[in-house]
């Protein structure tokens, strides 16, 4: 039926364990393509609809009645409606985000937890940047096997917590995706546990995705098809597939494979390009793309194996790219994927500049669904403004031209736009070139007036900056509010293990007042203080208080907003600085006014 064999000396191998791969490289399951053949009926076979189960020949299970299946697969292959006629060619995406737990792991983990329950193994260790955990916890929990799931420690919650609520126990490693890899291969073998990931019975899960295309393009090879590539075991998997397809031959050709990696993690791109077999670790790794984050890919060779059999290539996007592809999947065909899939339309697009692929049919799997890790297209988005509910302030919007301008913003962060006070000329280029919008002349005085502010802090204004200060004026100014309490001035004592004491002064209707308080960290001792000074005007109680930092850096600046109630009556205030007490009194003042303005 098939045998394991190291990957590139094509020798077999027995394992001693449940850890189905080498010391110093890949195994593979070479299956025995003669007994494939036996077992389908090709008139059949062909009429039947793409599913999971009916390559079912084509994988190592001896017990295809206990086969572990969820749904997987049969994922939609989508015709462009728009992208491809602007690019000049036939061009679809495989939807992978349409799988059991969102993403083009569950193929692997089907066939991986099937293998394990024929192993009878007593647990599951599996190391991930997200998308393997979720899907081995799933698939481990459909199987009744208890499953150890160790990730990097930035790995991002949305994908931790799928994995937590099927059961899977997460152990966050400090370092990345590889020290996880590593410590989860040691755990496995003092525990006789079974490893799982990007390994050996991974592939023949994987590979099915070609059979889908080829089916569903009615056994017709594209002519090429684009894979993320991050540990290399997904293209490996097409790789495989098409060529069993062929070899079978259920198709007349093997397209192209295309593999895609970030800039900031492309040892296997690097590797390609030096026409090398091997693939070299990164000393580090920097990327928007968490999916495809690794130094160290595990499949490497498998995946250049693939594309240099295919005649094909390997490329790398930047970070820019990758996110103006996942905004224009979303906005021009509906298709929210996360940033690690939207290389491959990065990727496609970047080739037919040079005039690759003209009139030629191309796939572009997207792997993983947008939901899995919103951040990296949250962090470059134009936040949206809030309002009051009346038709007025809408239309003070939509008759200044605001719904014109731009949704997200692509530009280095950390670019200096302003050094120094700019002219009000200077401003509005400014706006129009980042924003494509125009602003009226209030919004426009709020922000001369925000800068300033950050000038004297000493802050001078990156594009992050300025992207903040746009977005905290568009959400707060849209409707004037008289400013009946500002706070004039402030100040705060604290030290290590002192409880911070704070000294507001306050002018309330012309009157000024001076209050102190203190708190369990400086923020709280302020709002404290300003309750103090304020409480003989409005009675009203802090609901909400968050904070986010945009940049990096320790002068980075901090967007806090504040929500105040009184009677039933709701507040919400934003400040932008990069001083957290300071913007945490904007957001104060902003909320207050606009509670006594509704209040009184």
């Amino acid at each position: 039926m098939y045998y394991l064999a190291d990957f590139s000396s094509k020798q077999r191998v027995e394992p001693g364990n449940f850890i189905f791969t080498g010391e110093n490289g890949p195994w593979e399951v070479v299956m025995d393509l003669d007994y494939v053949r036996s077992r389908i009926n090709n008139d059949y076979f062909k009429k039947s609809p793409p599913l999971n189960s009916k390559y079912l020949p084509f994988m190592p299970i001896k017990n295809c009645a206990s086969f572990i299946s969820l749904g997987e697969g049969a994922t939609p292959l989508i015709l462009s409606k728009h992208i491809g006629r602007e690019l000049n060619l036939e061009l679809y995406f495989k939807l992978e985000s349409q799988n059991p737990t969102g993403s083009f792991k569950d193929r692997g983990s089907a066939v991986e937890l099937s293998i394990a329950r024929e192993l009878n193994v007593k647990g599951i260790v599996v190391a991930s940047t997200g998308n393997m955990a979720a899907s081995c916890s799933c698939y481990a929990a459909a199987a009744q096997i208890p499953c150890f799931v160790f990730v990097p420690e930035d790995t991002p919650s949305s994908k931790l917590s799928q994995a937590i609520s099927y059961g899977g126990r997460i152990v966050q490693v400090k370092g990345n995706y590889n020290h996880a890899a590593r410590l989860a291969e040691e755990v496995a073998a003092e525990l006789g546990f079974y490893l799982a990931g990007d390994y050996a019975f991974r592939v023949e899960g994987q590979k099915s995705a070609a059979f889908e295309i080829a089916d569903q393009m009615y056994f017709q090879a594209p002519d090429a098809v684009m894979v993320p590539m991050g540990c290399g075991t997904n293209i490996a998997g097409y790789g495989k597939g098409f060529k069993e397809y062929f070899a079978l031959g259920f198709i007349d050709r093997v397209p192209r494979m295309i593999g895609v990696q970030a800039e900031g993690a492309a040892s296997i791109v690097n590797a390609f390009q030096k026409n090398s077999r091997t693939v070299e670790a990164l000393d580090r790794v920097q990327t928007i793309a968490s999916g495809i984050a690794v130094s160290k890919p595990l499949d490497g060779v498998k995946a250049l194996d693939a594309i240099y059999s295919t005649n094909g290539e390997a490329v790398s996007v930047s970070d820019k790219e990758a996110l103006e592809a996942q905004y224009i999947l979303s906005k021009e065909e509906g298709l929210f994927v996360e940033a690690s899939s939207a290389t491959t339309l990065a990727a496609l697009m970047k080739l037919c500049r040079k005039g690759t692929f003209a009139n030629r049919r191309v796939v572009c799997v997207l792997t993983g669904h947008g939901l899995k890790d919103p951040a990296p297209l949250l962090n470059v988005a134009i936040k949206p403004p809030t309002i009051y509910p009346e038709v007025g302030d809408f239309l003070k919007l939509y008759e200044n031209s605001f719904f014109e301008g731009k949704t997200l913003a692509f530009f280095d962060k950390e670019e200096v736009i302003f050094a120094e006070n700019p002219t009000r000329t200077e401003l509005v280029q400014y706006v129009q070139k980042y924003f494509n919008t125009k602003l009226a002349d209030e919004y426009l005085k709020h922000i001369e007036d925000t800068i300033a502010k950050f000038l004297k802090k000493g802050k001078p204004i990156t594009f992050s900056d300025f992207q903040d200060i746009v977005q905290d004026v568009l959400e707060t100014s849209n409707r004037a509010t008289e400013r009946s309490v500002t706070v004039e001035d402030f100040s705060v004592q604290t030290g290590k293990d002192i409880k911070p004491t704070a000294k507001v002064t306050v002018n309330a209707g012309g009157v000024r007042y001076e209050a102190s308080a203190s708190g369990v960290g400086p923020v709280d001792a302020v709002i404290n203080a300003l309750k103090e000074a304020l409480t003989q005007r409005i009675d009203f109680s802090l609901a909400n208080y968050s904070v986010q930092i945009r940049s990096q850096g320790t002068s980075a600046v901090v967007y806090a907003e504040l929500k105040l109630t009184h009677k039933g009556v709701v507040s919400l205030g934003k400040g932008t600085s990069p001083d957290i007490i300071q913007a945490s009194i904007e957001a104060f003042e902003s909320a207050y006014n606009g509670l006594a303005s509704r209040a009184e």
